[in-house]
C-alpha cells in the first residue's frame, strides 16, 4: 500500500480510532501486591479516603471488625507537625483471634491487627504484617492448636486476595 492511498481520509480515521481504543500505554504497569515473608504491599493511584473505604468494606465483608480508624495526620497536625495523609485502620475477626488466643495468649501481641495507608504524589500505599508471620513465630508454641493455625492460614490468604482486589480494581 502506498502512502498516498494509506493517509485518505478513511486511512487517518482508522488510525485515529485504533489509538483511542487503546486504554492505557503499553509501557503502564498495573499495580502489584509486594509480597515479602513480613509483609503484603500494594501503591495505587487512588487517593486515601477512596482505598480506605474500600478495604472498610472488604474486610467488613469477610466478617472482620473495624477496631479503629486512626488518623495520623490530623493527629500530628493538632501538635503542630506537618505530615503526609497517613490513616491506620485497625480490624479483628474476634471468633478466629479467640480460638488463637485461648491456647497462645502471645497472639494479643499482634492483636489487633492493623492496615497501614499513606498517600504520597496522589498515590496511596497500603502495608500489612502478614499473618503468615505470626504464625512463623507462634508455630514454636505446642500449644497452638491445628484450628489457630489454620485461622491463621487463611487470615493471610484472605488479606492477600483482598489486597490483590484492589490493585485489579476489583472491588
Amino acid at each position: 500500500m502506498s502512502a498516498k492511498h494509506f493517509f485518505t481520509n478513511w486511512g487517518l480515521a482508522l488510525a485515529a480510532l485504533l489509538f483511542s481504543l487503546q486504554a492505557t500505554p503499553l509501557w503502564a504497569k498495573d499495580p502489584v501486591v509486594l509480597v515479602t515473608p513480613v509483609k503484603y504491599e500494594v501503591t495505587l493511584d487512588d487517593a486515601l479516603p477512596a482505598v480506605r473505604d474500600m478495604l472498610v468494606s472488604a474486610l467488613e465483608a469477610r466478617n472482620y471488625a473495624i477496631i479503629n480508624i486512626l488518623n495520623v495526620q490530623e493527629g500530628l497536625a493538632s501538635r503542630g507537625i506537618e505530615a503526609h495523609p497517613l490513616q491506620l485502620i485497625e480490624f479483628c475477626n474476634l471468633t478466629k483471634a479467640y480460638s488463637i488466643t485461648r491456647n497462645v495468649p502471645d497472639f494479643e501481641m499482634f492483636a489487633p491487627c492493623r492496615l497501614a495507608l499513606f498517600e504520597n504524589d496522589g498515590k496511596t500505599t497500603v502495608m500489612v504484617h502478614r499473618p503468615a508471620h505470626v504464625l512463623s513465630i507462634l508455630a514454636k508454641n505446642p500449644k497452638l492448636s491445628k484450628e489457630g493455625k489454620a485461622n491463621l492460614e487463611q487470615f493471610d490468604r484472605d488479606l492477600k486476595a483482598m489486597l490483590g482486589e484492589l490493585a485489579s480494581g476489583g472491588f
